[in-house]
């Protein structure tokens, strides 16, 4: 490690877990990537891990040269291609299945590109979404209609796929530091104790914050009172160990899902759903197709596989999806958790500290240090998306501006009421975004190097010194909420998709 003080500063390089990660680092994709920005050339930092991972070079290699060659269509081993795909795919699913200590009992769907598309099918799944035409919820009586306790912090994905459901959602409500508290859970299952269905689907990290929840305490809570609990570890997934059957029975995770996209070496990955096969009770798959029967005849007869894996997998597979979602699964395991974990917290212990020294920038619930490389924060004076443009036309810096898709958690962070909720929404509807509140979001990762940290921080104070002469040079467009160079020019992409 080196160490150099320079001023009252004291900046530390190479570190050993820097220098055990960049073992991985020079194999993503991107890496060292250098684009023209309106003030030249300047080199990509990725700092936006939350939204998305890279490539991984070996990962994309292994594909193509030793997955590629014999490609084909699942559903048969008759002969070598398909063999050897729907070995691959099986073997897959069992490596992610072991990934997160699953049982037995557990089953696995892959489903779109992310949470998103598998929190729904699961809804779907259960029963829990009518069609359009027939989704009145004052059909069902009261007590037989489904609870549904979801955090302060849920991503929309967890908010409103839950909203469109026959069940009526329920926010548990924060402790007083902002943290999702147990104890309001448990006045609530006692409140809605009469009602016959309760389940709880609660993030267990959140994409904003980075702070973690006690989703095994959530856990044994719902199933105290006869509910059960799904977690969403769309933002955790890829640094911390999941397990879905720890010591204690009523601390198990009925339900899992997550985005393999948001690992190094997921992008092009199918969301994952892992759960308990004995909440599955349908007649129907959610996907009637090919691959779901065991026979069908002319006068409309057919049975269906009994199997729920092979019979909710209808039509082609995401064969390469789902074999990606695996490697990068692996790839995490040889990183490691602890390494990551520990090589996190040491990039947080410069962040953290730098963002709270200059004047003006809030760091969102920053009382709370213990969380993953997640940091959201706003600056006096300066909007948030002129922040992200800047971070990328004067530094390199990739993040991202807005409400991180987690609107009902800014209400909380930003502390905005009632009716200043209500006159937001009422310019966004009339397609003014101008009042549309958000926050700049950074997101580390372990490959990154002590140097960005430190680059990002003097950035920050750049931007904030400078900002009066900066933003001359930019043009606020109120119905994107965005800020354009003046001299901006879209992207032609027509070239990019040239084979030739």
């Amino acid at each position: 490690m080196i160490t150099a003080k320079i001023g009252n500063e004291t900046y530390r390089f190479f570190e050993e877990l820097e220098m055990y990660f960049s073992q991985f680092r020079k194999n993503i994709v991107g890496n060292e990537q250098y684009f023209i920005s309106p003030y030249g050339e300047k080199r990509m930092i990725y700092a936006d891990w939350i939204a998305s991972g890279r490539l991984y070079r070996p990962i994309e290699t292994k594909i193509c040269d030793e997955f590629g060659p014999f490609f084909a269509n699942t559903h048969t081993e008759s002969n070598i291609t398909s063999s050897v795909m729907t070995l691959a795919y099986k073997q897959a699913q069992k490596i992610i299945k072991k990934h997160v200590h699953a049982d037995e009992h557990d089953v696995i769907i892959m489903d779109g590109s992310g949470m998103t598309g598998v929190v729904n099918r699961l809804q779907r799944m259960m029963g829990l979404r009518w069609p359009e035409m027939a989704k009145d919820k004052g059909t069902i009586a009261e007590e037989n209609r489904p609870i549904i306790f979801i955090t302060h912090m849920e991503h929309h994905s967890n908010q409103l796929s839950w909203l469109e459901t026959i069940g009526d959602v329920i926010i548990v409500e924060p402790d007083e530091e902002g943290r999702v508290s147990v104890e309001q859970l448990e006045l609530l299952l006692e409140k809605y104790r009469r009602r016959k269905w309760k389940i709880g689907s609660f993030t267990a990290c959140s994409n904003v914050t980075g702070i973690q929840t006690p989703y095994h305490q959530l856990a044994k809570t719902m199933h105290e009172h006869g509910g059960i609990c799904f977690i969403d570890f769309s933002a955790s997934a890829p640094y911390v160990d999941i397990d879905m059957h720890p010591p204690s029975p009523l601390e198990k995770l009925d339900g899992i899902f997550f985005s393999p996209h948001k690992f190094l070496g997921g992008p092009g990955s199918s969301g994952v759903l892992i759960f308990d096969s004995r909440l599955y009770s349908n007649e129907v798959p959610d996907k009637p197709g090919g691959g779901t029967v065991l026979w069908t005849n002319p006068w409309g007869g057919h049975q269906y596989i009994h199997n729920i894996e092979m019979r909710e997998d209808g039509g082609t597979p995401g064969i390469i999806q789902t074999i990606k979602a695996a490697l990068c699964i692996k790839l995490k395991e040889q990183m490691g958790t602890k390494n990551m974990l520990r090589r996190e917290k040491e990039l947080m212990d410069i962040l953290m500290p730098g963002l709270k020294s200059i004047p003006k920038l809030h760091v969102l619930d920053g009382h709370i240090a213990e969380r993953l490389g997640i940091v959201s924060f706003c600056v006096e004076g300066i909007h948030y998306n002129l922040i992200v443009r800047l971070l990328n036309d004067r530094f390199g810096f990739q993040v991202r501006g807005g409400c991180s898709c987690a609107g009902t958690y800014g209400h909380y962070l930003l502390k905005i009421d009632h009716s200043m909720s209500e006159l937001i929404a009422s310019q966004i509807t009339q397609g003014d975004f101008s009042s549309k509140p958000g926050w700049v979001r950074f997101s580390v990762h372990p490959t990154m190097s002590n140097r960005e940290i430190y680059e990002f921080i003097t950035a920050m104070h750049r931007i904030i010194e400078n900002i009066a002469e900066w933003k001359k040079e930019y043009i606020y467009d109120h119905e994107t909420n965005d800020f354009y160079y003046i001299g901006y020019k879209r992207r032609d992409m027509d070239r990019a998709f040239c084979l030739y």
